[in-house]
């Protein structure tokens, strides 16, 4: 289901990553499955780029940010119930990330440039 990157990658870089496995960084459909992997997967206490980023302009509302898969943000944060502590935009922050076993980061994201080394988490379709 899941292959981690344990080493600091760009965003682009852990993209590239896990499409090499036919992946795509880790967008978690519900905070139960978001908690699997963060206690079976997630291997180091950091930051974890998430599958998550870019919006058509700055915002704090979920509702208008984009996922990698091209899965409707709008419909997965109903069940993720997770919030932006930081506006994502196209250019300047568009990336966005969570920090295992934080309460504070766990449901509501940090905002990133991209370009920073953090850990990443693939997520392959089965079948």
């Amino acid at each position: 289901l899941t292959t981690t990157n344990q080493v600091h990658n760009t965003y682009r870089k852990g993209e590239e990553w896990c499409n090499q496995h036919q992946a795509h960084i880790f967008i978690p459909n519900n905070r139960e499955e978001y908690l699997w992997v963060e206690q079976n997967v997630m291997k180091r206490n950091g930051w974890y780029y998430m599958g998550f980023f870019c919006a058509p302009k700055e915002t704090r509302n979920f509702n208008e940010i984009y996922a990698n898969t091209r899965e409707d943000a709008r419909i997965i944060n109903k069940k993720l119930q997770a919030t932006l502590a930081h506006p994502i935009g196209e250019h300047n922050t568009p990336c966005m990330m969570a920090h295992r076993n934080n309460n504070s980061w766990r449901w509501q994201y940090h905002h990133q440039h991209g370009h920073e080394g953090r850990h990443t988490v693939c997520e392959a379709p089965l079948g």
